[in-house]
């Protein structure tokens, strides 16, 4: 099966781990150029490679080792990432985060 974005999440997930920055979607959209709302629509009709697109940024989030984000940011994203996930339709949001000292 040929995939349309997972090799440029993966990319840029790469990216994103050399730079010690943290993968998100909304990152990945911006990088590549793609509206959210296309975005949206295609996740609607490939579920599959929307789910593996999360997966990639969720494995990076858990595994970043981000030591500028706090626990509860960190959660905060993994929760936005999944938010309004239902068995009828990926869950679709954007989340900007910033370092711990730009919100002090």
């Amino acid at each position: 099966m040929k995939y349309k974005y997972l090799p440029k999440a993966e990319a840029y997930a790469a990216e994103c781990r050399a730079n010690s920055m943290l993968a998100n979607r909304a990152g990945f959209l911006r990088r590549n150029r793609i509206p959210p709302r296309q975005y949206r629509r295609f996740c609607e009709e490939n579920r599959d490679e929307a789910e593996l697109i999360d997966a990639v940024f969720e494995d990076e989030a858990l595994n970043s080792g981000a030591k500028s984000l706090s626990a509860t940011v960190l959660g905060m994203y993994l929760k936005s990432l999944f938010e309004g996930r239902r068995d009828d339709g990926p869950g679709i949001s954007v989340v900007s985060l910033q370092d711990e000292e730009d919100s002090l």
